[in-house]
């Protein structure tokens, strides 16, 4: 695991980083929004997704793991009531970003459980129809530098989807990848986000997600659980956006 609140690359590059509008984030349309796990939608754009749902904008996440990886010696909690949980979770963290006017859909593929060709395909598939069906004009995932495995998987998930609709923006957000000395790849452009008067939406949808930010399942010590520090940061850091085209 990353060492949380290491002054990483790409935290230095956002000091001096171009602000993003809401229109360039955006489009002209709805926004996608791939999170890998229930709880990287509200840490890594929760105040964007406010920002966008205030302004009309149609939201659509989609939480690619179900999330249950995140306490795998807990038997109060077991993976199918934990995978239960978190999809209560995120969607109450989405319904308190977008004040209930965003949706949320889940692809359940086991927490860091292998992702094979075939179910990539058929995962890229259904991301597609809903672009077509929501006419959703931005794709919003993490940035495929980030260090954990399925947060990578997402944003080539998201990138192939992307390809076969060239139209949509596809904007990436780092969540664990902020923290390593890791840079921008090659034609890649880095902005912030402005919390502006979203941070306190965003606040209440990271409490919203328990088992991860509070000792609510006290029966894993080796379980995740984000220390107050780390979600400090993420409450009071700019978000940070990557793309390849430019915005400013």
């Amino acid at each position: 695991m990353v060492t949380p609140l290491a002054d990483g690359v790409l935290l230095r590059l956002a000091r001096a980083a171009p602000s993003v509008g809401l229109a360039a984030l955006t489009g002209s349309g709805g926004v996608l929004v791939l999170s890998p796990h229930p709880d990287d939608e509200t840490l890594g754009c929760g105040t964007a997704i406010a920002a966008a749902a205030d302004a009309g904008v149609r939201v659509v996440v989609v939480v690619l793991t179900d999330g249950a990886g995140s306490h795998p010696g807990s038997t109060a909690y077991p993976p199918k009531r934990l995978a239960a949980l978190r999809r209560a979770e995120v969607a109450e963290a989405v319904e308190r970003l977008t004040r209930g006017t965003g949706r949320v859909l889940t692809l359940d593929h086991p927490d860091q459980g292998r992702l094979s060709a075939a179910r990539r395909r058929v995962y890229c598939d259904r991301l597609v129809r809903l672009i077509d069906e929501e006419g959703v004009s931005a794709l919003w995932t993490t940035w495929d530098g980030d260090p954990h495995v399925d947060h990578r998987r997402a944003a080539r998930l998201a990138a192939e989807a992307a390809a076969r609709r060239p139209a949509v923006r596809l904007w990436r957000f780092p969540v664990w990848g902020r923290f390593v000395q890791c840079g921008l790849r090659r034609g890649e452009r880095l902005y912030s986000f402005q919390s502006g008067p979203y941070a306190k939406r965003k606040r209440d949808a990271l409490a919203a997600h328990r088992s991860q930010m509070t000792g609510l399942i006290a029966d894993d010590p080796n379980g995740f659980v984000m220390d107050r520090a780390t979600q400090r940061h993420f409450l009071e850091t700019r978000e940070i956006f990557i793309s390849n085209e430019a915005h400013v």
